[in-house]
C-alpha cells in the first residue's frame, strides 16, 4: 500500500501588500484551494494530520495509490482570519473566512465536514495591540483592532477555522518586553527552560482555553518555527504542564509516517513557494 502523501500549508491573513498572488495571501489561498482540488488532493484537518500520526497502523488495503492531503492553517491570529478589510493599496480584501466559506461550497456535501482551517493566535493582549502600530509594511497590514480575541469564539461556531496556540507574544522583536528571562527577542530556539517554555506555551494556552470556552485545539505552531530539543524532547512530552497534544514547525516537508509529533512540518506561503507552479511541485513531489 503506497503511503499518503501529507502536505500542512501556512498563510498569513495579514501579508497584503498589493495585489498579487506572491504579495497578497488571500489571493494565493482562494487559488490554491482551487488547484489543490484540481489535482485530487483531500482536505484534512489538523485533527486527523496528528491522529494518523498517533493511532495504531491500520492495516493495508487494496489501495496502490497513494492520496495527497492538505491540511491548511493560519498564523498570528489577525481578525482577517474572519473578516473583510479594507487595505490602503490593495482595496477590499474577502477575509480568510468568507474564501474559505466560498470555496467548501463547491466541495461534495461528504467532503464538507473535514473541510476547515486551524488559526494559531497569539494569546497576550498587550503584546496584540502592540503589534498592531509596529508591523513592517513591507510585509504586513495591521489595522487598529486587527489582533482583538473576540472573533475566536464566533470562529468556532461557523466550523470552518479551529483555534490553537502560537505562543504568549511570539518573542516578538517589536516588543519593549517580552516573556523571557534573557529577553530573547525573535528567537523561540532560546526557550530552554521550563519557566521560560511554561511563560510562553502554557500561560498561552490557559488563555486561549479561556476565551474559546475550552474549545481550542490542543496544538502548537513554533513561532518563526524555531524549536530545540528541550522543546521537543523534554517539555513537550510533559503534557500535564500545558496541555499540548502536538506542535508544528516550518521546516518544509512533507509529513512523514514516522514524524515526531512536536515537530511537525508546515510551509509557508511567500516563503516556501511564491507562486502557483511551486506549490504545485510541493504538492506533487
Amino acid at each position: 500500500m503506497a503511503e499518503d502523501r501529507t502536505i500542512v500549508l501556512t498563510y498569513h491573513s495579514h501579508h497584503v501588500v498589493a495585489s498579487a498572488y506572491f504579495d497578497n495571501d488571500h489571493v494565493a489561498l482562494a487559488q490554491d484551494l482551487r488547484m489543490i482540488r484540481a489535482l485530487g488532493g483531500r482536505f484534512v484537518p489538523l485533527d486527523e494530520v496528528v491522529a494518523q500520526l498517533t493511532q495504531p497502523r491500520r492495516a493495508p488495503n487494496d489501495r496502490s495509490k497513494a492520496r495527497l492531503q492538505v491540511a491548511i492553517t493560519f498564523d498570528d491570529g489577525p481578525i482577517y482570519d474572519v473578516a473583510p478589510f479594507d487595505h490602503p493599496c490593495a482595496g477590499r480584501q474577502p477575509g480568510f473566512l468568507n474564501i474559505l466559506r466560498d470555496f467548501s461550497r463547491t466541495l461534495p456535501s461528504d467532503q464538507q465536514s473535514a473541510f476547515r482551517a486551524t488559526s494559531f493566535v497569539i494569546a497576550s493582549p498587550s503584546a496584540r495591540r502592540h503589534m498592531e502600530t509596529s508591523f513592517d509594511a513591507q510585509y504586513t497590514y495591521l489595522g487598529i483592532g486587527s489582533m482583538a480575541d473576540d472573533w475566536w469564539l464566533p470562529a468556532l461556531e461557523t466550523g470552518l477555522i479551529d483555534i490553537a496556540n502560537h505562543s504568549w507574544d511570539h518573542l516578538h522583536p517589536a516588543l519593549a518586553v517580552v516573556e523571557h528571562s534573557a529577553q530573547a527577542k525573535g528567537d523561540f530556539a532560546r526557550v530552554t527552560c521550563e519557566e521560560d517554555a511554561d511563560r510562553q506555551i502554557a500561560a498561552a494556552a490557559r488563555l486561549i482555553s479561556r476565551k474559546t470556552d475550552n474549545r481550542a485545539q490542543p496544538y502548537f505552531a513554533y513561532p518563526f518555527g524555531h524549536y530545540n530539543a528541550f522543546l521537543i524532547e523534554e517539555y513537550f512530552p510533559r503534557s500535564h504542564r500545558h496541555g499540548m497534544r502536538a506542535a508544528f514547525t516550518v521546516d518544509a516537508t512533507p509529513v512523514r509516517s514516522d514524524q515526531s509529533i512536536w515537530c511537525i512540518p508546515r510551509y509557508v506561503c511567500g516563503h516556501h513557494w511564491r507562486e502557483p507552479e511551486g506549490l504545485a511541485r510541493i504538492l506533487l513531489g
